[in-house]
C-alpha cells in the first residue's frame, strides 16, 4: 500500500483495509454466517488465521468487563510496541492513559457486543509515537453464547497516515 490512509478514531470492521485486519475480518464475518450470531470462541480454529498470528491478541473477560488478560500476545506487538504482554491484565499497563484508553474499548465490545475499528498512530507510547496502526477488535462469545468471554485484536503496523 504505498497511498496515504485517513485516520479515524471508532469505526466499524467495514472501514479496515490493510491485509491482516481484512483477514480478521473475514474470518468472524465467516463465524457470524454460520452462526447467525456472535461467534463462539471454543469454534474458533487458530490455524486458520496463522498468516496473522504474529500480529494478533486474544484477550479474556474478566468478570464481564472488570479487567482484561492477555491470554495470546503476538510476536509483531512485542516487536511494534517494545514490549511482551502475554499473561498481563489490562490493569497492570502503563502509562495510566493507554490502560484508560484500552479499557473503554474493550469495554465498549463488551457491553455494545460489536467489532470496532481504529486507525491512527501511537499515542501513549512516547518511544512508539513513530508507528501507525490499524487495528480491529472482534469479540467471541463463552460456551453458553451469552457473555462476550474473548476479544481476537489483529494489528497491522507502519503504513502511510495522514496526520
Amino acid at each position: 500500500m504505498t497511498d496515504t490512509m485517513h485516520p479515524y478514531e471508532s469505526g466499524t470492521m467495514h472501514d479496515c483495509r490493510l491485509p491482516a485486519t481484512v483477514a480478521l475480518r473475514d474470518y468472524w464475518q465467516a463465524q457470524f454466517a454460520i452462526s447467525q450470531s456472535i461467534p463462539l470462541y471454543r469454534n474458533v480454529e487458530l490455524m486458520d488465521l496463522y498468516k496473522v498470528a504474529h500480529m494478533m491478541t486474544i484477550k479474556d473477560v474478566i468478570n464481564g468487563g472488570e479487567d482484561f488478560v492477555n491470554r495470546y500476545w503476538g510476536t509483531e506487538l512485542c516487536r511494534a510496541l517494545g514490549f511482551e504482554a502475554t499473561g498481563v491484565r489490562v490493569s497492570e499497563l502503563e502509562p495510566e492513559q493507554l490502560r484508560d484508553n484500552l479499557f473503554r474499548r474493550y469495554r465498549s465490545i463488551v457491553a455494545n457486543r460489536e467489532p470496532e475499528s481504529r486507525r491512527a498512530g501511537i499515542e501513549h507510547l512516547a518511544r512508539r509515537k513513530f508507528v501507525t496502526y490499524e487495528v480491529l477488535h472482534v469479540p467471541f462469545l463463552d460456551n453458553d453464547g451469552g457473555d462476550v468471554s474473548q476479544i481476537m485484536t489483529v494489528f497491522e503496523f507502519n503504513f502511510p497516515l495522514e496526520r
